[in-house]
């Protein structure tokens, strides 16, 4: 049996598992990511993250066939280069190569965030058996994974910065009218604390027991449900927005399933069945979105070090 050690890396949290050739984790440890520090030091308490992760599942960093990491940026997979992450203040850092030397020459092979979650549900979740599929992680931004024939597209696919609205909200990329800007997690939010101030009226004041700043991704939601013509009207809306980046994934790419991951896809089938009736209208044709199938991401929080993982049995099977 061969094991691997899969990494999760954010602007928060360093997550750290072992796991075995079918993808079953063994164990997982996490840490703080350091802040605004240099590549090296960053690589050094990456490091100590994996090697507490593999002690913590009985082996030693020796036992380990391989390394994988799935981190924020713009990625360069073949090099193993970060060119720019700006959660990171990381510019041009070849991280794979930092964390090999910091493992005493343990071979990694390193990956975009989105990328690597999109390739867990290929190999473990709700894209298994796909031969193209698509995931939109709908987070703080919205992150974009798209695997063909079982590989990803290393820099590519940054669908979170496609233009859906021609001059509109200004987005973290510095740009304005991105597909992130419209329908991540984030923007539901401001959406919906933007409805609150308009209509004071609104159940979802009390949702919120008052206070703005405990609106989350699921208020709108739980006042759809209950009735509120307010929060009825900013989900209607948002949706419509997810729609039209997915449609124009869908029109793009024709895969054959589109993952939706994210602390929103808690409202399961509440949230896909009207967007798989949105998306339908939106596509090219409508056999695009007969032909494509929407799910629910099934890993959760797992699925980077999963991904990682199975980027790490990749390399070392010379895939």
């Amino acid at each position: 049996m061969s094991y691997y050690c899969g990494i999760d890396l954010g602007g928060t949290n360093i997550a750290a598992g072992i796991v075995d050739e079918e993808y079953r984790i063994l164990s997982t440890t996490s840490a703080p990511t350091p802040k605004m520090v240099d590549g090296k030091t960053l690589a050094a308490a990456i490091a100590k993250v994996a090697e507490e992760a593999a002690a913590k599942a009985g082996l030693t960093m020796a036992e380990i066939a391989g390394v994988g990491m799935g981190a924020p940026g713009y990625i360069d997979t073949e090099r193993g280069v970060n060119h720019f992450s700006g959660n990171l203040g990381l510019t041009e850092d070849p991280m794979a190569q930092n964390l090999s030397d910091c493992l005493g020459g343990k071979p990694v092979r390193l990956g975009n965030d989105a990328n690597v979650a999109a390739y867990a549900e290929y190999i473990a979740g709700a894209a298994r058996g796909s031969r193209r599929s698509v995931m939109v992680t709908l987070g703080t931004g919205i992150g974009v994974g798209v695997i063909i024939d079982g590989s990803d597209h290393g820099m590519a696919a940054e669908g979170g910065h496609m233009v859906i609205y021609y001059h509109g909200r200004h987005c973290t990329c510095g740009h304005d009218g991105c597909f992130e800007a419209y329908a991540s997690a984030t923007a539901l939010i401001n959406q919906t604390r933007e409805a609150m101030l308009r209509h004071k009226e609104s159940l979802l004041w009390e949702l919120c027991g008052g206070d703005l700043s405990k609106v989350n991704g699921k208020t709108p939601f739980d006042g759809r449900d209950a009735g509120d013509h307010t929060a009825i009207v900013v989900v209607a809306q948002y949706l419509e927005f997810l729609a039209y980046g997915i449609s124009n994934l869908i029109n793009l790419l024709e895969p054959d399933v589109v993952v939706i991951g994210g602390g929103i896809c808690a409202q399961g089938e509440k949230l896909l069945t009207p967007l798989r009736g949105l998306v339908h209208e939106m596509v090219y044709h409508p056999l695009f979105a007969e032909r494509c199938r929407m799910a629910i991401a099934e890993l959760g929080n797992d699925a980077g070090i999963i991904g990682a993982a199975g980027l790490a049995k990749q390399a070392v099977l010379g895939e």
